[in-house]
């Protein structure tokens, strides 16, 4: 049988789904490799899917160059920052990532890729004639649509305004893609850097959008080759048992016993150190306990912080998060969408990209406080968001959306649906 590659440059929302999806698609007798940065190994190796390192890691603060180090801890003041950092970061890993891809992948496996891969992908159908999909976790498909589109200048309703702004997002994130795909072109003795008409509309590839229709209604214009999938997550862990593959802190758990819920607050992989002493600052003046997260490549150890926090390293937010009162995070659309199958209220403090526009949703469909940028928060705003969804007279009430949005999210099978969407397509 013919593999399936995925290719899952990205953060963790990005190659969780990827192991969702993987680990369907092997249940179904199909041979699945995933290949990922070095971060992320343990994540699919526990999935039980093959690992193919594409030999690179995400950046560290402190350890890149001085212009990404400065980009990477300003990336919330301003999208342009925030899109030159990535380019930055792909232009120093993009042989490495390329050369990885292009002496493994061989004509006969299907790739499905995601958007900092797709020029790679392309390049992989015209040299090897590979099967394609790409395989996106955010809205970012030009459509008139305000409520469908990621950076939309007219956000609650049709306008060509919003076709013309999502076709500029659509090419900056194409744009990503270049550096990797330039040198595989090179790598497969491809002319030129690209031979396809991209970066004004997708490619005639299809498009498996792996997002809840609660967060993103589905554009009229999207065209017949894009299908809103549902997100693709692992079955929720049982309310009592700790999953066979993770590993939780005895500690955590006592903690999580001691006293009543916690509030979690993360910004995930765009978090700083500095974050936690104002999650500790806030929840003190919130009067709740809090559950956060230590970065990743701080060297930070994680365990209790005094007798009212604690924070973690690697534990399944699918997990700990209906463990928890409320839910702070960055707005990234795994957390998001782990958060309202939770059943708990929640809310984001966005940073940049698609966060923006899960912040929104997250407030409209009203199961938390409205959202607050990254750049305006201090330790008061926080406690406030903290106090809302907690104690506030409005807490009830958020409480009782997010348990109803948690019914609703429950009956989405996108894993399935993605595997009906490739099987239509040939492409399995």
């Amino acid at each position: 049988m013919d593999r399936v590659v995925i290719l899952a440059l990205g953060s963790r929302g990005d190659v969780e789904p990827c192991v969702a999806l993987a680990k369907a698609l092997r249940q179904d007798g199909y041979d699945v490799v995933i290949h990922a940065l070095d971060d992320f190994r343990d994540i699919v190796d526990r999935g039980g899917i093959d690992f193919v390192s594409m030999r690179a890691s995400l950046p560290r603060p402190g350890r890149a160059s001085r212009q990404l180090d400065w980009a990477m801890r300003h990336a919330h003041r301003h999208p342009s920052v925030a899109v030159a950092g990535v380019g930055l970061w792909l232009r120093g890993v993009a042989t490495d990532i390329a050369r990885s891809v292009t002496r493994q992948v061989r004509p006969t496996d299907t790739v499905i890729s995601g958007i900092l891969t797709l020029d790679t992908a392309l390049a992989l159908r015209a040299a090897l004639g590979c099967r394609i999909a790409l395989a996106l976790f955010a809205p970012c498909l030009p459509t008139r649509d305000g409520p469908s589109l990621i950076q939309p200048l007219r956000p609650a309703r049709a306008s060509v305004l919003n076709r013309a702004g999502g076709t500029l997002a659509w090419a900056a994130g194409v744009w990503w893609s270049r550096p990797v795909g330039a040198v595989a072109r090179r790598e497969l003795g491809l002319p030129g850097r690209r031979t396809e008409r991209s970066f004004l509309a997708p490619p005639d590839v299809p498009v498996l959008l792996a997002v809840s229709p609660l967060l993103v209604p589905a554009a009229a214009d999207w065209g017949p080759g894009v299908r809103l999938t549902g997100p693709w997550h692992m079955p929720a862990p049982d309310d009592h048992n700790v999953p066979d593959d993770q590993n939780v802190p005895e500690d955590l758990m006592r903690f999580l016993d001691d006293g009543p819920a916690p509030v979690f607050a993360s910004f995930g992989s765009v978090g700083l150190l500095s974050d936690i002493p104002l999650f500790v600052e806030a929840a003190a003046a919130a009067g709740v306990r809090l559950v956060t997260t230590v970065p990743r490549g701080f060297g930070t150890a994680p365990g209790r912080i005094g007798a009212t926090a604690y924070a973690v390293d690697e534990v399944p937010h699918a997990w700990l998060l209906p463990r928890t009162a409320g839910v702070v995070h960055h707005g990234g659309a795994g957390t998001t969408t782990t958060a309202l199958r939770a059943g708990v209220p929640s809310t984001a403090v966005p940073h940049q990209f698609d966060q923006h526009y899960y912040a929104r949703r997250l407030a409209l469909l009203g199961v938390g406080p409205a959202p607050a940028p990254r750049r305006e928060l201090d330790s008061a705003g926080l406690a406030r968001m903290m106090t809302a969804m907690t104690r506030a007279p409005e807490a009830a009430e958020y409480r009782q959306r997010a348990i109803r949005t948690s019914v609703e999210a429950a009956r989405e099978r996108g894993t399935e649906e993605a595997m009906r969407v490739l099987r239509t397509a040939r492409l399995i």
